[in-house]
């Protein structure tokens, strides 16, 4: 399981988001109804770090708090972005889990260990924006990159792709 309270944070591919489709979106104020896919979470439960990716979902896109779980394919959210407007069914994207939201922090070094030939790392922000990309070269190589230096991760963080071995973020 994702370690960040110690420096360095580290990811295994345990940590790789789960993906739910998304349906509906429903904009209650102080709060949004999210209707996905059966998403595996306990009803009842919260706190868990969500996060709305993709191209049908406009505004909503971003890093959230699950404040509840009433059923089994829908999650009630903290809506910090109040004034958004309505979205109904048809809404298209994705709900991930996030490993991290918070505020911005200076990712001093990545560090991909154990990858294996023709795999690919995909580090994300909360909006579904790059943060890091490494890929492993072709059979019997590995490259381009497993290091990469100062990255910021400003929108929280999701592992879109941790397909083996282990990510190690030393933070400032």
């Amino acid at each position: 399981m994702a370690q960040i309270a110690a420096n360095p944070w580290l990811f295994t591919n345990a940590d790789q988001a789960s993906t739910f489709a998304l349906t509906s979106i429903a904009n209650n104020g102080e709060s949004l109804l999210v209707t996905s896919a059966a998403h595996g979470f306990a009803v009842g439960s919260s706190g868990q770090a969500i996060s709305l990716q993709g191209s049908g979902i406009g505004a909503f896109a971003g890093g959230y708090r699950v404040l509840t779980v009433p059923s089994a394919t829908t999650v009630l959210l903290q809506n910090q972005f109040k004034n958004r407007g309505l979205a109904g069914t048809g809404a298209t994207g994705n709900m991930l889990t996030a490993a991290y939201l918070g505020g911005s922090v200076r990712a001093e070094q990545i560090l991909w260990n154990n990858p294996t030939a023709a795999t690919t790392v995909l580090l994300t922000d909360a909006f579904g924006n790059t943060i890091w990309n490494p890929t492993s070269g072709a059979a019997g190589t590995v490259g381009p990159y497993t290091y990469g230096k100062v990255y910021w991760i400003n929108n929280g963080l999701v592992i879109s792709a941790l397909p083996n071995g282990s990510i190690q973020i030393t933070v400032n």
